[in-house]
């Protein structure tokens, strides 16, 4: 992998030597809040333990992971992820409230979408073969907050996320991958890299420092 791959990212110098990314500040500057639609699937878990553990609270932000699950088995998640944050995590329920803050995990065997301010649960597209819930949830976000939709993707094989990053960056929002080196399973995050579409490719604790 070489460096210019694994450490893209679009950032400007300010009078002081900080170093920003201008995508990601104009998002915040906007107003409103700005929602972090994460997903991740075979080594997700430590992925997204590190992604936490490493990441400043409060953020003002609002996070949503979609981690690939058994549909036959209860969720762990939630109190595994609890463990390397502050952040109250919860599984999400039909019609919950999104608020500032708060990590909501997918439950096994089902979509999750936003919209008008809340999540909402569906049945999946397809009854068998691949399911793709991380791009249905992005398709969500794009149309209901646009610019202020940041997408991460995180470890996992497959390509679940490079059709819905599309709609997140057409509707202005930011699209960031992990490394493919430091990923356990680099599928999601090359098949987002290799779409064109992603804006910054960093290690999950650089990608804490940017959120």
């Amino acid at each position: 992998m070489n460096d210019q791959i694994s450490r893209k990212i679009n950032v400007t110098e300010t009078s002081n030597g900080a170093v920003t990314n201008p995508a990601l500040v104009s998002r915040l500057a906007g107003g409103g809040v700005c929602v972090v639609g994460i997903g991740a699937s075979a080594g997700g878990l430590d992925a997204c333990q590190r992604l936490l553990a490493a990441m400043s609270h409060p953020s003002g932000m609002a996070f949503i992971l979609i981690q690939h699950l058994d549909p036959t088995h209860e969720s762990l998640m939630v109190e595994l992820l609890s463990k390397a944050t502050t952040m109250p995590v919860c599984q999400a329920t039909d019609g919950m409230v999104l608020e500032n803050d708060h990590l909501y995990v997918i439950p096994p065997g089902a979509y999750l979408s936003f919209r008008a301010g809340a999540l909402h649960l569906s049945e999946p597209l397809a009854k068998r073969g691949a399911r793709l819930p991380f791009d249905f949830l992005l398709q969500s976000l794009a149309a209901s907050v646009g610019s202020r939709a940041i997408c991460v993707i995180l470890s996992g094989s497959g390509s679940d996320g490079t059709v819905g990053l599309k709609a997140i960056k057409a509707a202005g929002g930011l699209v960031i991958a992990q490394s493919p080196d430091d990923a356990a399973y680099d599928g999601m995050p090359r098949s987002a890299i290799a779409s064109g579409g992603v804006d910054i490719i960093l290690p999950v604790e650089e990608i804490a420092q940017e959120l």
